[in-house]
């Protein structure tokens, strides 16, 4: 048997001594560790207290005062430490890897608020564009006093969906007849929420607006 394989068997034998317990005193530790461990009988306590040490720089047990007697505290179980241990250098190449594989998912993926932000930039030129094509064409060439402009178009729809989706329809059946069935549509694949922040967007002056 290989030293590490020697070590290792006296290090769960360790583990093993404890039995139920989660702290024991280091004498009964080690009396118990010499009955289990018939293989390893003729270990010294000097021998034993240097495996310990090392075990405690390995991370299985840590020293404890437990009436004011020497005594270990067991941190893992037997089936803990049958797994890989990896090495400093494997550690920070595991590192490395995890962060070059997070920052290729990020320039994959944008951010939930930056996608919102985009799908509202694109519906509101949607919506601008239909409404240009809804208004009348007098408008276009020279409003009348009183008309509404296309930015009041853009705030009666707003103040309207607000409202209800029933009132915004309304709206723009009786203001935009030649657009209503392109609203609607766009109202029903995208919902409420994303026209009202594309309506927003549009008055906030994201766009420069068409002649009026």
């Amino acid at each position: 048997m290989q030293p590490e394989e020697i070590e290792r068997e006296i290090e769960i034998g360790v583990v093993r001594a404890f039995g139920w317990a989660v702290i024991e005193f280091e004498t009964a530790l080690y009396q118990k560790f010499l009955i289990m461990s018939a293989s390893s009988s003729l270990m010294t306590e000097d021998m034993f207290k240097k495996y310990l040490r090392d075990m405690e720089a390995k991370g299985y047990i840590s020293p404890v005062d437990f009436q004011r007697k020497r005594a270990w505290k067991r941190l893992v179980i037997e089936s803990e430490m049958d797994e890989e241990i990896l090495t400093p250098d494997e550690v920070r190449a595991f590192i490395e890897k995890a962060r070059e594989s997070e920052k290729k998912t990020q320039k994959l993926k944008k951010p939930e608020s930056e996608n919102v932000v985009s799908e509202s930039k694109a519906l509101a030129e949607n919506i601008l564009q239909y409404l240009e094509i809804g208004m009348p064409s007098r408008i276009k060439i020279k409003r009348r006093i009183g008309e509404p402009t296309l930015i009041d178009h853009v705030e009666a729809m707003h103040h309207a969906l607000a409202d209800s989706r029933e009132d915004f329809l309304k709206y723009v059946r009786k203001n935009l007849p030649r657009v209503y069935e392109d609203i609607e549509k766009i109202l029903d694949s995208k919902g409420e929420e994303v026209v009202l922040r594309s309506l927003r967007v549009i008055e906030s002056g994201q766009r420069i607006y068409p002649p009026q």
